[in-house]
């Protein structure tokens, strides 16, 4: 028997891990990935804005600790956000919207709100527009880049890479799609932005490759800081799991809480546990699921709980060399633009 095992990406790994090298020290410089975490709830938007607006609140007292809203028009704002105060709960806004319409909207929130401590999101990707519908929200990727040049609230993260939209749901495609997108916007805005970065991740079958992936996203971005002396600055990472249906749904909790936890070990803020199914009760089954890992696991008492794991280690330390090759090419002229563009950034 090889000492070794060849995974479905090409990556190869000892069967029996050990030490080899200097100590790997991921979280070295990042705030501690184990702290306190969010559960993320996406909230549908309909024309009843209203109901939209009591679903979110609803997902807030019982489990949910920050909303997604993904929008057709930045003035059902208002009364989307009725009742939640933004300096409690994380709001993350995305949609074919412009952001300078989406500050407007959140101003005109009444102050017992405390909009001006609105943390969160604002999640206009322009290179997941242009994956998922083949065209640039203004003409071009500068263009669409250019339109975060604005003076945004403090704790607001407006330079996402939605690495959850690539069709292949492959760990090194994954974490170089991530690593690339986020170069090439604070190429373009400034690297004085880098402490508004938001990554949103799929979780991968594989458990530990799912830590391991969100891991070497943390170090890569990390030495890629030290380049650009920005190390003051943090990024925050979304993780959600999968959102197959067709199993039965026993399984799927099981599978979706095994998904969530190592969302949780690889280092994610935020996590997004999906639902079985449509029901209300799926839905708070998710929020329970992720109260559970939260408060009754323990997962909290740690500083690094994987502290020791070289295979960990190891797995993380091959996504990065795999994942590099890819990010110089993307990153080189931002060729990464040209590629989405002429549809060849997966050949």
């Amino acid at each position: 028997m090889s000492d070794h095992v060849i995974l479905p990406n090409g990556l190869t790994l000892p069967r029996t891990s050990k030490k080899s090298g200097n100590t790997f020290t991921p979280w070295l410089g990042v705030n501690p990935p184990f702290i306190h975490k969010n559960l993320l709830e996406i909230v549908e938007v309909d024309k009843n804005i209203s109901e939209s607006n009591t679903l979110a609140l609803d997902a807030l007292n019982n489990g949910a600790s920050s909303l997604w809203f993904n929008l057709k028009d930045h003035r059902d704002i208002p009364k989307l956000l009725e009742n939640i105060r933004l300096d409690i709960a994380p709001v993350h806004i995305s949609g074919n919207l412009h952001p300078e319409d989406i500050l407007k909207a959140f101003k005109s929130l009444p102050k017992s709100q405390n909009q001006h401590l609105w943390h969160g999101s604002i999640n206009i990707d322009p290179f997941k527009n242009a994956i998922s519908n083949g065209r640039w929200f203004s003409g071009s990727a500068h263009e669409d880049i250019s339109r975060f040049n604005l003076k945004i609230p403090q704790n607001v993260r407006s330079i996402c890479s939605n690495a959850n939209c690539i069709p292949n749901n492959n760990v090194i495609d994954q974490v170089a799609f991530t690593i690339s997108s986020l170069i090439i916007q604070l190429d373009i805005l400034g690297w004085n932005n880098s402490d508004r970065c938001l990554v949103f991740l799929k979780s991968q079958s594989n458990y530990l490759e799912t830590i391991a992936m969100t891991q070497a996203i943390r170090i890569l971005w990390r030495s890629i800081l030290e380049k650009n002396n920005r190390l003051d600055s943090s990024l925050w990472i979304c993780g959600e799991t999968s959102l197959q249906t067709h199993e039965d749904p026993a399984q799927q909790l099981i599978s979706r809480g095994i998904e969530a936890q190592s969302l949780w070990l690889g280092g994610c803020n935020e996590i997004v546990i999906h639902p079985v199914d449509s029901s209300s009760k799926a839905k708070q089954w998710a929020r329970d699921q992720f109260l559970i890992l939260a408060y009754e696991t323990g997962l909290t008492r740690e500083k690094d709980i994987l502290k020791g794991s070289y295979l960990i280690d190891e797995w993380s330390e091959k996504i990065i060399l795999a994942s590099k090759e890819k990010i110089n090419k993307w990153v080189n002229n931002h060729s990464f633009i040209k590629e989405i563009e002429n549809e060849t950034l997966w050949e």
